[in-house]
């Protein structure tokens, strides 16, 4: 593991080093190149920011006001049915809408089941099979200035529950 680490880091400042050597041998201004980059990450930024803040507020306001749990609570018994543990509820709801949040739900079922347990298994393949749609269509909708974004959320949140549903089968039938 210390090996993939060092590598990591040794990776950075080789792939840096040969930017710089390239654009030297190309006879740029390298300096000049990263300041223009610099000003359009920025202008990104700027554009992006009022939908990171709306959905950061909405994922708070959502978790802080019970609704989360709520939703739980409410959709266990179909959880059952299908025999998925209902402790994965929350990660299962807030997949499509962030990352993060789902990030701390995942590390929260880890440190309390155990990532080689049947839920932090599971839990584990949820991560990595599905993909925070919400967050993705409205980031690359409001760059692209996009309105009708309907169509895309729906597919999106399709593939989701097919992830989550793939996730579980795959424990049960010992794939994982």
């Amino acid at each position: 593991m210390k090996f993939v680490e060092y590598f990591s880091k040794v990776a950075i400042i080789i792939f840096i080093f040969i930017v710089i050597l390239y654009g030297i041998k190309e006879n740029k201004n390298i300096f000049n190149l990263f300041l223009q980059g610099v000003i359009e990450g920025e202008k990104i930024v700027l554009n992006l920011f009022p939908t990171l803040l709306a959905l950061i507020v909405a994922v708070g306001m959502l978790k802080a006001s019970g609704v989360i749990e709520i939703i739980s609570d409410f959709i266990s018994p179909l959880l059952k049915i299908f025999k998925i543990n209902t402790e994965l509820a929350p990660l299962i709801l807030l997949r499509p809408i962030s990352g993060s949040t789902t990030t701390a739900i995942a590390t929260s079922i880890m440190k309390q089941y155990g990532p080689d347990s049947n839920i932090g298994m599971i839990a584990s393949c949820i991560m990595g099979a599905t993909e925070t749609t919400i967050y993705v269509v409205s980031i690359y909708s409001s760059k692209v200035k996009i309105k009708d974004v309907k169509e895309v959320i729906i597919i999106g949140l399709i593939a989701d529950f097919i992830g989550i549903i793939s996730s579980c089968l795959a424990f049960k039938l010992g794939i994982l």
